[in-house]
């Protein structure tokens, strides 16, 4: 089976703006991402599986445009994805970072699964308690607070294994003070012209779930997590699967009307947390040889 290779892959950060830079991205007449934004693929051994092969390739509409992209944000974490890049690529692919201020991403990451009715703990209860564990591979729960923002520790692994050239850092800040030229940096990394103007995406919001335990219920059964479901996965083809997790988050029986309001962060909450990141942060800017000026909280001598 011939088999798609994207050459550009979205590897994170979670939390920072992921979707909205997919959706522009795809926005480029010589760009074709993919059409789920997360297909999960090269972190597992999905790679090699023949009929997920032809599903992977399925997401992409144009296998003859210029750039093939898909984001998946835990291919940042997850050594398993440089190891399949490594082995199945002859030439590396470009990869594309859109970062946020961590403490920002840290506290964003928290209110988003208190949203899914996944955290009842505090803010500073949910990071220590991130902080204070080791890494390990995750699944339906991914409330790694404190984890997901160790860009530096990440990233690096991205410039030993590919280089600098294939590594581009853009920020969600940046991205939405200054999108059209954030977009055309990127298209110029990517060897694409540049655009004059850049459509209105909307962000994903946070939002509250009305009944997380039945929706949590029902798409964990549908993609065969429970013991007594996992037959689902052989039964129904991925596409299947994919189809009903969709319908699931846009019926309006699970949204609430409003999105999720949560307070704003205290200025010794923020000290605290600029703590836990300072020392990540100093590697993050000798690594990409980058100030990172727009994220303020690292940048002052406070």
């Amino acid at each position: 089976m011939t088999r798609v290779f994207p050459n550009l892959f979205i590897p994170g950060a979670a939390k920072s703006g992921t979707t909205s830079l997919h959706d522009l991205l795809n926005c480029h007449p010589d760009i074709c991402m993919s059409m789920v934004k997360e297909p999960v693929f090269w972190n597992s051994s999905s790679y090699k599986n023949p009929k997920k092969i032809g599903w992977y390739n399925d997401l992409f509409e144009d296998h003859q445009a210029q750039i093939l992209g898909e984001s998946t944000t835990s291919y940042m974490y997850y050594p398993e994805f440089i190891s399949a890049i490594n082995e199945y690529y002859a030439d590396p692919p470009k990869f594309i970072f859109i970062l946020r201020n961590p403490i920002d991403r840290s506290y964003s990451h928290f209110w988003w699964m208190c949203g899914r009715g996944q955290e009842n703990r505090s803010f500073r209860e949910s990071l220590t308690a991130d902080a204070n564990r080791e890494f390990e591979a995750y699944g339906y729960l991914p409330n790694y607070y404190y984890h997901f923002g160790l860009y530096g520790k990440w990233i690096k692994r991205f410039y030993d294994n590919f280089g600098q050239d294939q590594v581009k850092l853009i920020t969600l800040e940046n991205l939405v003070s200054d999108r059209t030229e954030t977009l055309n940096s990127c298209f110029r990394f990517l060897g694409v012209k540049e655009m004059s103007s850049i459509p209105e995406i909307s962000a994903n919001e946070t939002s509250k779930l009305k009944y997380p335990k039945l929706f949590h219920f029902i798409n964990k059964t549908a993609s065969g997590k429970y013991r007594y479901t996992k037959v689902a996965k052989y039964l129904m083809t991925r596409q299947r699967i994919e189809k009903i997790k969709k319908k699931l988050r846009d019926m309006p029986y699970f949204k609430s009307a409003e999105k999720l309001e949560y307070p704003e962060m205290s200025i010794d909450e923020r000290k605290w947390v600029k703590h836990l990141y300072t020392e990540d942060v100093a590697q993050l800017k000798q690594l990409s040889r980058r100030d990172f000026n727009e994220w303020i909280d690292f940048n002052n001598k406070q």
